[in-house]
């Protein structure tokens, strides 16, 4: 598999990537900027739209608006007036040192999302749950880097990431009432590999993007090493499956905290890059409130 660089954006600390396989559209976030990319699969045509705080995570709603983790927590952009409106007493607001850093929607439509500091120095990052009715619930803490998630296809097991503990959680999850138990290590790293964005395909896999790793390390469900694909980018952050059979790895990268001379030796740090597999993803469920 060899990754291909892709669409005529360029963020500069790109992450969550969100395919839409009704339009054929694929999304994502320039985190720090505070924006995200819509664009057309076809064409390649993009479309930048600023939620006007931090953005780490952003996912498809029923009613065509956008759900964010931002700066402040949870809120809603609407494409059609360019508002944000934040989610009353939202958990974050009053958090001058963190911020949402990535997340995912649960097989029943509620909208997870996690936090983590700025230097991502201390373990004060938290997990939340945005509930079909606007509250939320808080799932888990002491994080250091909240980073990718995601359900098994049986939607029976949550996964997490925690980058600077170099780990994959596992929990048990109860699908009826959104709740996660059991906490195991499901993949573990070496203290110098950083784990990332991730997404987890139809047969239960993680294509597990790796920062300052220049590759997608690919395992399958029980956690057991298959391979890694090479990418010409350090900063390697998330991917999530898209294109017309599901089967194409839209993968988003930063350039963020490189040197001028890395900078040089990273001449595509912060573009997007597909890799075709021959697994199918899952469709991405929206969020339902």
């Amino acid at each position: 598999m060899q990754a291909k660089p892709i669409f005529d954006i360029h963020p500069v600390h790109g992450e969550g990537p969100v395919w839409c396989p009704i339009t054929q559209k694929f999304y994502c976030v320039d985190l720090l900027k505070g924006s995200y990319f819509k664009v057309d699969w076809k064409s390649g045509n993009a479309v930048e739209f600023n939620v006007g705080q931090e953005l780490g995570v952003m996912a498809l709603c029923d009613n065509g608006k956008i759900v964010v983790g931002v700066r402040d927590g949870f809120g809603f952009y609407d494409e059609a007036t360019n508002q944000l409106e934040l989610v009353p007493d939202s958990p974050e607001i009053e958090i001058a040192e963190r911020r949402m850093n990535d997340g995912a929607v649960d097989p029943k439509g509620r909208f997870f999302a996690g936090t983590m500091e700025y230097d991502g120095a201390n373990a004060t990052g938290k997990l939340y749950r945005l509930n079909h009715d606007h509250t939320w619930d808080t799932l888990e803490e002491n994080i250091i880097i909240t980073n990718g998630m995601g359900w098994s296809p049986d939607g029976r097991t949550f996964y997490m990431i925690d980058t600077n503990r170099n780990v994959m959680y596992s929990y048990d999850y109860d699908i009826d009432i959104g709740a996660i138990a059991n906490r195991k290590n499901h993949i573990t790293w070496p203290d110098n590999e950083y784990p990332d964005g991730m997404a987890i395909d139809s047969e239960g896999g993680f294509w597990v993007a790796m920062w300052e790793g220049y590759k997608i390390s690919h395992f399958d469900a029980s956690g057991k090493w298959i391979e890694n694909i090479p990418l010409p980018v350090k900063h390697v952050t998330s991917c999530c499956f898209g294109g017309i059979d599901l089967k194409t790895l839209l993968v988003t990268t930063s350039m963020l905290n490189l040197s001028k001379t890395e900078r040089g030796e990273n001449p595509l740090a912060g573009r997007c890059f597909s890799i075709e597999t021959n697994i199918k993803g899952q469709v991405e469920p929206r969020f339902k409130g």
